[in-house]
């Protein structure tokens, strides 16, 4: 690839957005998500009509909520001109597309077994990058419009009510889906720290000296005092202003990344069996659809990649800067998962666990830093796509109760509260790390990041794109949901079985 999109002006005209809806080059190349301001109308992709944009997420209705722009690292904050580069995408994307999916890599390596992991692993990250590409090249127009976020960019394309229904929903899926997960990764991460004999046993067995019911009772009681962290958080009125939080979240998950690794690693001794895991062959073919959806959990950086790209100063053209960050940032990324799921599962074949960090024993001292960090990291990320539900709903109240909004602080504290509570009742009653993560991917990663790429650019290319590419994106998007849908089956499968022999202690 030479760089330039096929089909696409490299114009360098840009729309002057209002000075909330960009955001400035910092030192610290941090991110952050703009989440309430008003859009500007704009040209459609389409000639048949022309579609005013408001930032939603909730509603059809265009003078709705604002919609979820998010990050695993940060929230978005566009402000004054766009004056960042593509080292600037590329570390932003590294950010949010590694996280805690990595460590689960040696887990489905032992489902899918060593070709069909690394196999699937490459195949999606070459889609991922490609598909990248897609929404990269349409977040421009030939005249100079830049579509900023995911929404925009489907009402662009898809028409407003369309393009709502395509994306919103999915975006409520992934933002309640990972609040529950990083509940239970918070929660088990801590209970590894405190009592290392637990690791990995909550409800499949004795683990040590510990008996089932006490590590589920000791699981549990750490997820509440996650949550209470997570309340006292909560009421802090956005994160807009904490810029550090991007470059903590990118410290801790390479710290943690690394530790895996290099702990991994340590242990290996050629000792380990990589032969199937035991249990029926229902079992097995359930956990095998799982890992589908947990290798799709790994690649959720679509998910802000157009927030990202509204960031990239011009010239040159904001896809020619974005691509060049692409390929910085993969570069990292095929270090970091290749690393971590070949190091874990060499190290403990198919013994390993679901949380690779739970499965290394030593140095104690060390592997107890690293589960520390997770929680650092989750910590962080929990507030990140909690807090574009907390300001939906303010958006909401103030919107169809103008008389509310000078009392919306004095009660902030009640639904932001009932939203942890939420998320953490799922989290005691769901904790299976591995099945979540399965979960969240097939119905949320695997539409944003694999399907609707090849969607968007094929309305929006129309007859421009030529036979073999038509049929390219056919076959990723089809593949795609058909194996999205074979990993939701498994992961409500394995919640289900597993919630039936689970101890929920007190």
């Amino acid at each position: 690839m030479d760089g330039k999109p096929t089909g696409i002006s490299l114009g360098e005209g840009v729309r002057r957005a209002s000075p909330a809806r960009r955001m400035a080059s910092r030192s610290d190349e941090t991110q952050v998500i703009n989440l309430t301001a008003d859009h500007e109308p704009q040209q459609n992709y389409s000639e048949a009509e022309n579609v005013p944009f408001r930032f939603q997420l909730a509603s059809e209705d265009s003078s709705s909520l604002p919609p979820v722009n998010f990050t695993s690292a940060g929230p978005v904050h566009h402000k004054k001109k766009p004056q960042a580069s593509w080292i600037h995408a590329g570390g932003h994307t590294v950010t949010a597309v590694v996280g805690v999916g990595v460590l689960a890599l040696p887990y489905t390596f032992s489902y899918l077994t060593w070709a069909g992991g690394l196999i699937l692993l490459a195949l999606s990250m070459a889609i991922s990058l490609y598909t990248s590409y897609l929404l990269a090249a349409l977040h421009q127009e030939e005249s100079g419009t830049r579509r900023d976020t995911y929404i925009e960019l489907a009402k662009a394309i898809l028409g407003e009510r369309a393009g709502f229904w395509a994306v919103g929903p999915v975006q409520w899926t992934v933002m309640l889906g990972l609040c529950v997960t990083y509940m239970v990764t918070a929660g088990q991460s801590l209970q590894a720290a405190h009592r290392p004999d637990c690791s990995g046993h909550v409800y499949s067995g004795p683990g040590g000296e510990a008996t089932h019911e006490e590590c589920s009772s000791s699981l549990t009681w750490w997820i509440v005092a996650f949550s209470f962290v997570q309340l006292g958080l909560s009421q802090l009125k956005d994160f807009h202003s904490i810029w550090w939080i991007s470059i903590v979240g990118a410290i801790m998950s390479a710290c943690y990344s690394t530790i895996a690794f290099a702990t991994s690693t340590a242990e290996y001794d050629g000792s380990a069996s990589y032969a199937r895991r035991s249990g029926d062959g229902a079992d097995f073919i359930f956990e095998v659809f799982n890992s589908l959806g947990t290798i799709m959990f790994a690649f959720g950086g679509h998910a802000v990649l157009l927030e990202i790209e509204a960031t990239l100063a011009t010239p040159p053209a904001p896809v020619v800067s974005m691509m060049k960050g692409l390929y910085l940032a993969y570069i990292v990324i095929f270090f970091a998962y290749f690393a971590v799921g070949i190091a874990g599962y060499a190290a403990f074949g198919n013994g390993v666990d679901a949380d690779v960090l739970l499965t290394v024993t030593r140095p104690q001292w060390l592997i107890r830093i690293a589960n520390v960090m997770v929680v650092v990291h989750v910590g962080a990320s929990w507030q990140v796509f909690a807090q574009p539900v907390f300001e939906a709903i303010e958006a909401g109240i103030a919107r169809r109760k103008p008389a509310w909004t000078g009392h919306i602080p004095k009660f902030r504290w009640a639904w932001r509260g009932a939203y942890v509570v939420l998320t953490a009742a799922l989290a005691i009653s769901i904790p299976f790390f591995q099945a979540l993560m399965g979960l969240v991917g097939a119905l949320g990663f695997t539409p944003m990041t694999f399907v609707l790429p090849p969607i968007l650019w094929q309305k929006a290319k129309g007859s421009s794109v030529p036979a073999w590419q038509r049929w390219l994106h056919i076959i990723i998007a089809v593949a795609s949901f058909l194996a999205g849908t074979l990993a939701v089956v498994g992961s409500l499968r394995n919640i289900i079985v597993k919630v039936g022999s689970y101890h929920y202690g007190g």
